[in-house]
């Protein structure tokens, strides 16, 4: 027995029917923009509907059904029930857990949130996208890999300027050799759609940049209900749909690859603001409809959950991970949060990371599978026991207690009256508490030699003297 994981359907089968006859029209009549004729010319070759002049693509139902039938499919034995994260780092601010105040990021900061976030627990590292440190920004993606790298962090793979593309080549032809791995393995390279169905001259060029030496861009996408996709949620759930299946059918021509995914980031904007709010219901429910058509198509899923707008960690943070976390969680039977991110993810928190690790931790009982049998029941000392008695020193209670029984670290363990008499300390002031223990006993340590090091400082340099002649 199991929490995690269970069927939960929303949709009927007419309403799925709806939404799959509407996806094939979005596909077969609008397609996607694609601004590169290299990358056009070849979708042609493979078979697909190409209009040049007006650098669109087309996916006509027959091509879509047939990639539907003999793409790879999800099985439950290849995605196992489980929780975890990695602390994701944005741009925005760094939450000092000294002061308490919102900060520019410094390379002690980030290395210090970076072992943090490394500590053994559901979070499983940090990865970023960019760079949090001062300088040029047309050289974040340089600095990006160079952070990463000396703090043992998981590079976000941002491209951001066509210019950059030989530095990023070469940068992992260095990783590729001092690794010895073939660049294959170590490139990690993306791109992101922000208009619906529109694949833009840049962006284009650097996924057609480095499938031209082998390697795979993948192209991601986000969508606001009312801005880049209708407001209502079938209409956002279709687009969305629509727009996973054809940037599969894109890797299946342009790379061989057959996998059916489908990955959902869809929330609303708020009319009054204008922001991309996360911790919002609508998130939820989209992610609950879009685990069950992966289901319906056999594809495998993520949804985008466990965020917040909130700015400091508080009550609203809590509830608004929780409320887009656990419905993702029982639906699909995995989780996976970007953890330590407050504010539509402008401000990485030390205190939220660790709070983040305990909501984890507990979720992961969700997954546990939990033993229906006879000697879990305990019949013995149940009549052993008898009437009025206790468990407390029942062999059967000591042999059993820690694997079915989660034990907190930061979540309160006592009754009010020694809370009073104690520290009447908070979850929040014990996570800070432990975040500040940890920095005063951290040191950073560099996982690059300094060979290494100084090379990719050296090539940094290059591509600035390179981007300044180019500016003038």
């Amino acid at each position: 027995m199991h929490a995690a994981g269970h069927p939960y359907d929303l949709l009927s089968a007419v309403e799925m029917d709806c939404i799959h006859r509407n996806v094939l029209r979005i596909l077969a009549e609008v397609g996607i923009e694609i601004q590169n004729e290299r990358l056009l010319a070849d979708l042609a070759g493979f078979g697909l509907q190409v209009d040049l002049a007006a650098q669109r693509v087309r996916f006509p139902a027959p091509v879509v059904e047939r990639f539907l039938a003999d793409a790879r499919k999800d099985s439950p034995p290849a995605h196992p029930r489980q929780v975890s994260g990695s602390a994701g780092i944005y741009h925005g601010k760094f939450h000092d857990p000294q002061s308490n105040q919102l900060v520019d990021w410094t390379e002690d900061d980030l290395a210090y949130y970076m072992a943090l976030a490394a500590r053994p627990g559901p979070i499983k590292g940090a990865s970023m996208l960019g760079s949090r440190i001062g300088g040029d920004a047309a050289l974040e993606p340089l600095h990006e890999r160079l952070y990463c790298w000396k703090y043992g962090a998981e590079e976000g793979g941002s491209i951001y300027l066509d210019e950059l593309c030989p530095y990023l080549f070469e940068i992992y032809q260095m990783r590729s050799d001092w690794l010895g791995k073939p660049i294959q393995e170590v490139f990690r390279g993306a791109v992101y759609l922000v208009p619906p169905l529109k694949l833009g001259r840049h962006e284009a060029f650097q996924v057609q940049y480095f499938r031209e030496r082998g390697l795979h861009v993948p192209i991601g996408d986000m969508y606001a209900l009312g801005a880049n996709a209708p407001v209502t949620l079938a209409g956002g759930l279709a687009l969305n749909i629509a727009e996973q299946i054809a940037l599969r059918i894109l890797d299946w021509a342009w790379f061989g690859l057959q996998n059916l995914h489908i990955g959902g980031s869809i929330s609303v904007i708020d009319m009054r603001t204008l922001i991309y709010p996360y911790g919002r219901p609508e998130m939820a429910v989209v992610n609950l409809m879009l685990a069950q058509m992966a289901r319906y198509y056999g594809a495998s899923f993520h949804g985008h959950a466990g965020l917040s707008d909130a700015k400091l960690p508080s009550v609203e943070s809590g509830y608004q991970k929780a409320l887009t976390g656990i419905p993702n969680l029982l639906a699909t039977g995995s989780l996976w949060m970007d953890a330590g991110l407050l504010s539509i993810d402008e401000v990485c928190s030390p205190v939220q990371l660790l709070l983040d690790a305990e909501f984890l931790s507990a979720l992961q009982r969700f997954t546990v599978e939990f033993e229906i049998n006879d000697e879990a029941i305990g019949l013995e000392t149940i009549k052993a026991v008898g009437p009025g008695g206790s468990f407390l020193d029942q062999e059967h209670t000591v042999r059993r207690m820690r694997r079915e029984h989660w034990q907190p670290a930061l979540w309160s363990r006592e009754m009010l009256s020694p809370w009073l008499e104690g520290s009447r300390a908070l979850d929040v002031d014990k996570a800070r508490a432990q975040a500040l223990d940890f920095r005063a006993s951290f040191q950073a340590r560099s996982a690059l030699s300094e060979a290494q090091e100084r090379d990719l400082q050296a090539l940094i340099q290059r591509a600035a003297a390179h981007m300044e002649a180019g500016v003038e």
